[in-house]
């Protein structure tokens, strides 16, 4: 299943089944809706129950690995993870001037690229999230809410706040608004710098993920 929205930078291809034969084909397919929607960097989410001669076949099309960015941990949390420190506040996002403010954070953050910053867009299915330190824009995130929970995804703490609670807040922040759309589960991509952080507020691994990444042409 591949998802490219018009406007986006970003774009990814799931629930992969596919032999080594029909890479070609289905990667002619992925780039076509890419060029149509203008995203740049689209990635393809292999998993521990897809076969590793894929992975071979898709780098020899071109797609490379971002060490940084290619073994992901899938974590699922069912159960109440512990509130966020008293003097953090997290809520939902409202208002343009927030929602700027966090986009702006999220970008220095991770270090997204100047050319590759665009606009996220908000849905009825998706929501921004915001904590404060001391009166200050500390960290944000986001959900988006499905029938059975939400996934995270974008959680993002200014290197100032680190240490203070912000990402544990964001985290309680996104469960009690799925629980109280009667979904009380929370879904994950985490890396090596948060898995460890997720794995203490009660989230398992359920798959191990193998990201690879096809990034297109900007001109």
């Amino acid at each position: 299943m591949a998802r490219a929205e018009r406007g986006e930078t970003w774009a990814h291809v799931q629930r992969i089944r596919l032999q080594a034969g029909e890479v070609g084909a289905a990667l002619d397919e992925v780039r076509a809706l890419l060029d149509a929607s203008g995203a740049i960097v689209c990635s393809w989410w292999l998993s521990d129950r897809t076969s590793p001669a894929l992975d071979d076949a898709l780098l020899a099309h071109g797609l490379t690995i971002d060490a940084d960015d290619h073994e992901i941990d899938g974590l699922l949390l069912t159960r109440e993870p512990p509130p966020g420190p008293p003097d953090v506040e997290a809520r939902r996002l409202m208002h343009a001037a927030e929602l700027a403010a966090a986009q702006e954070l999220q970008w220095e953050v991770f270090g997204i690229p100047p050319d590759r910053r665009r606009p996220h867009t908000v849905g009825d299915d998706s929501r921004v999230y915001g904590a404060w330190v001391d009166g200050r824009l500390a960290g944000a995130a986001r959900a988006y809410f499905g029938p059975r929970g939400a996934m995270l995804a974008g959680g993002a703490t200014a290197e100032w706040a680190r240490g203070r609670g912000a990402y544990r807040a964001l985290v309680r922040a996104r469960w009690d608004d799925a629980a109280a759309r009667g979904t009380p589960a929370l879904g994950v991509h985490a890396k090596n710098t948060s898995s460890p952080i997720l794995r203490r507020l009660g989230f398992e691994r359920v798959l191990q993920f193998r990201r690879l990444q096809d990034v297109r042409s900007e001109g």
